[in-house]
């Protein structure tokens, strides 16, 4: 059974490279994957998020918090990120950062989130694979005065509360 697997991973990664400015369709893949010993996910969902970037000659950092979730998955996470957050990506790539769950990864970058979850972590695949998909929080934003906790900056939330999104992305992890 594992022999089968293994196998049809090989032809998806070959089908997948045989088109070189195309991946392979996310369905495709997905079904040739999903096996009793890995379910790939189809989306996700975000809620609560925030975000807290500070003004211009305020030195602090900014400060991201949400939570996370993918029943495909049964994953339930809790994401953030602050002055102590170091970047979990691979050296060269845009900075990712780790949720509690260490199965799931995220990037903040220009107002779009994107979420990266590890999936099928098999000790018998080299590299698992990793889906991705992003979400484009609509913010409603108050400014912090320069003498409140944090100093001057914006404080911002997204409405709605609670966002769903699809994976758009099926690849090798990159580390």
């Amino acid at each position: 059974m594992m022999l089968h697997f293994i196998l049809a991973l090989v032809a998806a990664t070959q089908l997948a490279m045989a088109f070189p400015t195309d991946k392979a369709p996310m369905a495709m893949v997905k079904t040739i994957l999903d096996t009793q010993f890995c379910v790939m996910p189809e989306e996700f969902v975000v809620k609560n998020f925030q975000v807290w970037t500070p003004d211009a000659g305020n030195n602090r950092s900014a400060i991201i918090n949400f939570n996370y979730s993918d029943d495909d998955t049964h994953i339930d996470t809790k994401c953030q990120f602050n002055e102590t957050s170091v970047n979990v990506g691979p050296e060269g790539l845009t900075p990712r950062y780790a949720c509690d769950n260490k199965l799931v990864e995220f990037i903040w970058e220009n107002g779009t989130l994107t979420m990266v979850e590890r999936d099928c972590p098999l000790e018998t695949l080299n590299r698992p694979y990793e889906v991705a998909g992003t979400i484009t929080p609509m913010l409603t934003c108050l400014a912090s005065a320069q003498n409140s906790t944090m100093g001057a900056g914006n404080s911002c939330w997204s409405r709605p509360k609670v966002m769903a999104a699809v994976f758009i992305s099926l690849e090798p992890t990159p580390n």
